[in-house]
């Protein structure tokens, strides 16, 4: 008979604060983000607004990588992208600071992230950096699970498939190709 051998993870201080920190930190980015950026923001959805979420999306589309994308699923739609974004961006926050449905909602952010990351590559780099850095902590979440005191740990309690990340980053993917098609056929 052969012995497993169980790894045994050193708990450090770091181990225990570092998950929240990236918890707390992507929480309040997408928070800041959906609030202050869209949701306060009057000219956000008004179509004769400077701020309007279509002229981001008319600069957007110079870039070459997703031009295509953004023509055939984002231009016909842009009010109600830019409603989506902005609910979408509220809702990543609250339900990763509380810890509710995380690796589902930290897959479907990730996705988000990754289309806007394709799109402003070539225009900003200050954006190029803050959408890949949120990219990696979305998938760390997705991987690694909410630390601390959540909804999801209370949940798992009761029921273990909250903890399988391949399930929730298949569901998460469905969802968020289920939207983009959605748009792209009406």
């Amino acid at each position: 008979m052969s012995r497993r051998r169980v790894r045994e993870e050193k708990v450090t201080p770091f181990n225990k604060v570092f998950p929240i920190m990236v918890r707390i930190a992507l929480a309040t980015t997408w928070i800041y983000a959906g609030v202050f950026e869209k949701l306060l923001k009057p000219g956000y959805l008004n179509p004769a607004s400077t701020s309007y979420v279509g002229v981001t999306i008319q600069v957007l589309m110079q870039g070459p990588l997703m031009r295509g994308f953004l023509e055939a699923v984002v231009l016909p739609h842009v009010y109600l992208v830019g409603l989506l974004v902005m609910i979408a961006e509220i809702c990543f926050g609250v339900f990763t600071l509380t810890g509710t449905m995380s690796r589902f909602v930290n897959t479907v952010a990730f996705y988000q992230n990754l289309i806007y990351f394709l799109s402003a590559y070539w225009a900003d780099t200050e954006e190029y950096g803050i959408n890949l850095m949120m990219m990696i902590l979305d998938l760390y979440i997705v991987f690694n699970g909410i630390a601390g005191p959540s909804v999801d740990s209370l949940i798992s309690k009761k029921l273990r498939k909250i903890n399988d990340w391949k399930l929730w980053f298949i569901v998460g993917t469905i969802f968020y190709l289920s939207v983009v098609l959605y748009l792209y056929f009406t």
